[in-house]
């Protein structure tokens, strides 16, 4: 028996299973093309939060969301042996809602620290080693009940390593555009630009949707997850 009769003769969970895994083994030759419509964050709102009663109402929100979907940019250095700038705003993504805090403009940063540490609030994030050494360094937090999306495609398959734009490819067959320029923006402005908050918003809020869809259309994907998952994470 061949894999395409394996697969109409499976069960529809099996069905779901191998197509994943066809998925992340085939991720490097899958591209977007004329077809494929630009990843966006879809009906949320997105508040930049600068001022301490701004941020800790946000948190008070936040705190009874299942997941939140977590992401930071910094300042550039573009000289050798500079020194890092260090967080300047770290995103937090809901269903509904996307906060773009800018963290070096807020005197109180506890609503923020403790949203961070709390065992019970879950962190979605990609690549986070990066972001919980810096969050270590600059703020002495450690950021608690994590997953990184990157760690779970490597428990599905070790033959490619899958970043959130590939993510957004493969899961939500969407393409995520992410600018380099962008990126290198100088995101310790007090006024950030639209592209900036486009480019900021979008890198958080598609962990959040790319999360969603694995557990929805792959459920059985909970059982690599870590112990705090359970299955009613998303509703």
């Amino acid at each position: 028996m061949n894999l395409q009769e394996l697969v109409s003769n499976s069960s529809e969970p099996l069905k779901a299973m191998i197509n994943l895994f066809s998925l992340i083994d085939n991720a490097h030759e899958i591209k977007a093309d004329e077809n494929t419509l630009p990843y966006t964050v879809g009906n949320r709102s997105i508040e930049i939060i600068n001022t301490s009663k701004d941020l800790e109402n946000a948190m008070k929100a936040i705190s009874s969301t299942p997941f939140i979907a977590f992401d930071s940019e910094q300042k550039p250095t573009f000289k050798k042996g500079q020194v890092s700038h260090g967080i300047s705003i770290i995103q937090l993504a809901t269903k509904t809602q996307c906060y773009i805090i800018q963290t070096k403009q807020i005197k109180n940063l506890k609503p923020l620290i403790n949203i961070l540490e709390d065992e019970k609030i879950i962190k979605v994030g990609t690549g986070l080693k990066g972001d919980k050494e810096a969050l270590f360094n600059q703020f002495r937090l450690k950021l608690k009940s994590t997953i990184d999306l990157e760690n779970i495609f490597k428990s599905l398959s070790s033959k490619n390593q899958i970043g959130a734009k590939k993510a957004t490819l493969i899961i939500l067959n969407q393409n995520l555009q992410k600018s380099k320029n962008m990126s290198r923006s100088n995101w310790e402005s007090k006024v950030l630009s639209s592209g900036q908050i486009k480019y900021a918003s979008e890198d958080a809020t598609v962990i959040f949707d790319v999360m969603s869809e694995i557990i929805k259309k792959y459920p059985f994907t909970i059982e690599i997850m870590p112990s705090f998952i359970s299955e009613d994470i998303y509703s």
